[in-house]
């Protein structure tokens, strides 16, 4: 399996011990998110750290809508492109980046211009983004509409089923993240059954967004069969056929991370646990 979506750098802090849980539980690969310049450097640490303990891991780099206030887009514009150019390792998609109209929604103007400024830099770069979105799906929409051919993922989607049409129109993956376990996600759970399987991907956002069985806990990806086997059952399919599914289709949004595996037989080179 494939955790698409998580932030290393929290979750190892909190939580040691959570490599071997999710080795243990199957994930073999995972994305990690750098939300800001200064936080870049430890989302690169713990990905090193966590392919030293034999995962795969792609790093995502970009600048969150919660820190518009703290950054100057165009001082963005020449940092995230100097990462993208000199990082250690490979920088898979710009993110996590995107619109937040709930936590602060008097920022939104500013929001919109960073990310405008970092659709464009992952256009120039021929990089999928990863996009945050609380109540702005339609702002997202008319965003992407500005820069055809981007492709990448809205993590965490909770909006509309017709808004995730319309996402996956303009070229997005949708995130499956543990909200679905949740008793009162009726709606949510009846979305994802309708939906196109090849445009779902599979996500834990570790440490954050617990799961109904881990409510108060620290968020693992190790807890990411539970989200599977949930979708599953809403789905009417069973699990490992579509994590297989899944899998494939995290490999061709980050092709950059995944090539040669999709190269040659993705399933079968990831591991038999995916």
């Amino acid at each position: 399996m494939i955790d698409t979506h998580c932030h290393l750098d929290d979750l190892l802090e909190a939580c040691p011990e959570a490599p071997a849980r999710w080795r243990a539980a199957g994930v073999t690969a995972l994305i990690t998110m750098g939300t800001h310049p200064a936080q870049w450097p430890d989302a690169l640490a713990a990905a090193q750290r966590a392919q030293a303990g034999g995962s795969t891991v792609g790093v995502a780099l970009g600048v969150h809508p919660w820190w518009v206030e703290t950054v100057a887009t165009v001082s963005v514009s020449a940092a995230l492109t100097e990462a993208l150019d000199q990082s250690p390792l490979p920088v898979v998609a710009v993110g996590e980046i995107g619109l937040d109209a709930v936590r602060a929604p008097h920022t939104l103007p500013a929001q919109h211009a960073l990310l405008t400024t970092q659709l464009a830099i992952a256009q120039h770069h021929g990089l999928p983004v990863v996009l945050h979105e609380r109540k702005t799906a339609d702002l997202l929409l008319a965003a992407l509409r500005r820069h055809p051919g981007m492709t990448g993922v809205v993590h965490g989607f909770t909006g509309s089923l017709q808004q995730a049409q319309r996402l996956i129109d303009c070229g997005m993956h949708l995130g499956v993240g543990a909200a679905l376990t949740h008793p009162r996600a009726t709606r949510l759970r009846a979305m994802w059954a309708a939906l196109p399987v090849e445009a779902l991907l599979l996500e834990s956002d570790a440490p954050f967004q617990p799961g109904a069985a881990h409510r108060g806990a620290v968020n693992e990806p190790a807890f990411l069969p539970e989200t599977l086997q949930a979708l599953a059952r809403q789905r009417g399919v069973e699990p490992a056929a579509l994590a297989a599914q899944l899998d494939e289709n995290a490999g061709r949004v980050f092709a950059s991370m995944f090539g040669r595996l999709l190269k040659n037989g993705f399933n079968s080179l990831l591991g038999a646990s995916s």
